[in-house]
């Protein structure tokens, strides 16, 4: 087990991540999907305030480090219009799924279910970047996606006390984003469809 301290360490790696691909937008190297980033930036930093009111301490600077980064990568995105995936209907569509899952945050007193309703909310967000990563790999950059992986990792392994407010999030963060990295640098989707 880790010391707590190195939840430092995973979220300064977290934002390292955000500020290369924030280069690669300004580059146009990159094609950010604006409600992945915008939904990611606002349901993580939710996160972070729930675990906040549950107590899990440190494990919520991650949070925050990856929400600050994924709305600073969503504003970057105009400074760089003609950089930006084209949106629509199904992004719009995982955008509003991904809304609701946020109402039902506001909606619910018990901590677990906010919890749950923020995974899901992330997750409707995260399914328009998923398909763009199948069929334009690279049209994206792995680095945030690496980084968020093992800051996640680094959350995981500093946990004292395991509770769902403490390593949930985490959990699901390093499993999408391991996802995510597979999908960039294999270019499986691509090869699959060639096939």
């Amino acid at each position: 087990m880790l010391s707590p301290d190195f939840v430092y360490v995973g979220s300064v790696a977290a934002f390292a991540g955000d500020a290369s691909y924030v280069r690669d937008v300004l580059r146009r190297l990159t094609q950010p999907n604006r409600v992945s980033w915008l939904m990611w930036g606002i349901a993580t930093s939710l996160v972070g305030i729930s675990q906040i009111r549950q107590g899990v301490g440190l494990a919520c600077l991650l949070s925050f480090a990856i929400g600050l980064g994924d709305l600073g990568i969503f504003g970057i995105s105009f400074v760089r219009g003609n950089g930006v995936w084209r949106l629509g209907p199904f992004d719009f569509a995982c955008g509003v799924a991904s809304c609701l899952g946020l109402i039902v945050w506001a909606a619910t007193d018990n901590n677990t279910a906010a919890l749950v309703a923020f995974i899901v909310a992330d997750a409707c967000a995260t399914i328009p970047t998923v398909a763009k990563s199948w069929s334009a790999p690279q049209s994206e950059s792995i680095a945030p996606y690496a980084a968020t992986a093992l800051s996640s990792l680094i959350v995981l392994a500093s946990v004292r006390q395991w509770t769902s407010g403490a390593v949930a999030f985490a959990l699901w963060l390093t499993c999408i984003n391991l996802v995510l990295v597979v999908l960039i640098a294999t270019k499986v989707g691509v090869r699959t469809h060639r096939r």
